[in-house]
């Protein structure tokens, strides 16, 4: 389906609210459930593919924040188990405890890299998403205002 028939059903969808018969109360609109929501799952069919392409990049974005932050944690308890072993002299414990901090700060850099590496792909991701959506909104615009005419 192409962005004709999006903004053929996206007019469709807004004919159906305001021509839905009201309530003597409340001005209420009653609309059929099963046209409802047959008119919405094809309008997902017809989204553009940015819009499903932002959605996988998004969940790819979580997903690459939880994997950075799981290594994170990992590399945290290996700093730990590894200063709990050299316990056998201070000079070994001082040794261990600087080399634990180390781990530790080097693991909380490398998470806090990621994450501001994901918040930025997420944020290019959003970026581009809203251009489409904003493309799409003009493209609606401009049908709708030939449509009046």
């Amino acid at each position: 389906m192409n962005r004709i028939n999006l903004l053929l059903l996206l007019d469709k969808l807004e004919q159906m609210v305001q021509e839905a018969p009201r309530m003597p109360i409340g001005n209420r609109a009653l609309i059929n459930p099963g046209e409802m929501l047959e008119l919405i799952s094809k309008i997902r069919e017809t989204l553009p593919e940015e819009v499903k392409r932002a959605d996988r990049l998004a969940a790819d974005t979580e997903r690459l924040i939880q994997q950075g932050q799981s290594e994170a944690e990992r590399l945290v308890r290996e700093a730990e188990a590894y200063a709990a072993r050299l316990v056998s002299d201070s000079e070994v414990i001082r040794r261990a405890q600087a080399e634990a901090k180390k781990i530790i700060e080097e693991a909380q850099k490398r998470a806090k890299e990621i994450e501001e590496g994901a918040d930025a792909y997420a944020d290019g991701v959003l970026r581009n998403l809203q251009e489409a959506l904003e493309r799409t909104l003009r493209t609606v615009k401009k049908g709708r205002s030939e449509l009046q005419r």
